[in-house]
């Protein structure tokens, strides 16, 4: 099929912006390339899932004790 991008290469660049979010979040790049690479569906859901968790936990005021 010309014209479209191969699967490997869709899941490349899910790696890549897997570890472009790790860097930014303080995460191992390395890690979420790889989880990305081969796991694309299953890690793009955890990845929103945690970045949900992450955002929610920013914005919860704290209790004064």
């Amino acid at each position: 099929m010309k014209g479209y991008a191969s699967t490997g290469l869709v899941f490349y660049l899910f790696g890549l912006f897997c570890a472009y979010w790790a860097q930014q979040t303080g995460r191992s790049s390395w890690l979420w390339f790889f989880l990305g690479w081969f796991f694309a569906p299953i890690t793009g859901i955890f990845l929103v899932m945690k970045n949900a968790k992450d955002l929610r936990s920013k914005t919860k005021p704290r209790r004064q004790r």
